[in-house]
């Protein structure tokens, strides 16, 4: 039977919460590790970004949701844990997570989206797109180019240089996509009645395969009554879900 957040033993959630860690790590091994400046502009979006609904810390794989907030429940007082697990913000302008000297607060535990920003520069990118030209589809290279090139950042420096073609290959096949989608496939994350609740609202039989983490706790954490009958006028609101 599939297990979430909010279904099982605590011992049992835990359990599972470790074990799509380690998976997910794995994932994450193949990303080059950066160093950053903390100015923390990454975590914030500009009116403009906000106008043209950028988003922070998004998308959020379902596995990734469990991974952090398995974090928080247990690495955070219950205070703390409780303000972030009831944060449901869908697109947030300052990502929850930014500490008050621009830290990330769960760096551990951040997701691929994090990991990723600022690997790729001009000439990175440049570079993996006249590598695979012929090889991979043109429309593919282009999407590649213009969803990393929304992500440079010049104060940030990559440490493990010698990971950059390979991690590239990766983004350009979608094989993160894959891989997270696979781990995530059989994550649950809430139980029977809140995921009734979630269909009648919704029409759809499956909690978002990607979301936001403010979306994702409006579903497994909100009071049952405010689910019932407050969740289906944030749903029509919601522009940042993906498909079940």
């Amino acid at each position: 039977m599939k297990r979430g957040p909010t279904a099982g033993s605590d011992a049992g959630r835990a359990a599972e919460a470790l074990a799509i860690g380690a998976q997910l790590e794995r994932v994450y091994a193949h990303v080059p590790a950066t160093r950053c400046a903390g100015c923390g502009a990454c975590c914030r979006l500009t009116p403009e970004e906000y106008r043209n609904r950028y988003a922070t810390m998004f998308p959020l794989y379902r596995a990734e949701y469990l991974h952090i907030a398995h974090f928080v429940r247990t690495e955070f007082d219950g205070q703390r844990a409780a303000r972030l697990l009831g944060f449901t913000t869908e697109r947030p302008r300052r990502c929850p997570f930014l500490g008050t000297t621009n830290e990330c607060t769960i760096y551990a535990v951040r997701p691929l989206i994090c990991r990723t920003y600022a690997v790729m520069d001009p000439p990175s990118i440049a570079a993996a797109a006249a590598r695979h030209q012929g090889e991979v589809a043109a429309d593919w290279l282009r999407s590649f180019a213009h969803r990393e090139a929304g992500m440079v950042c010049a104060r940030a420096v990559v440490v493990e240089p010698s990971k950059v073609p390979a991690h590239a290959y990766r983004l350009l096949t979608g094989a993160y996509e894959r891989e997270l989608t696979e781990v995530s496939a059989g994550v649950a994350l809430v139980d029977a009645a809140r995921l009734a609740a979630y269909t009648a609202a919704t029409g759809r039989g499956q909690m978002p395969l990607r979301w936001s983490w403010g979306g994702f706790n409006a579903v497994c954490n909100s009071p049952a009554g405010w689910l019932r009958s407050a969740f289906p006028a944030y749903w029509a609101r919601a522009i940042l879900a993906d498909a079940g």
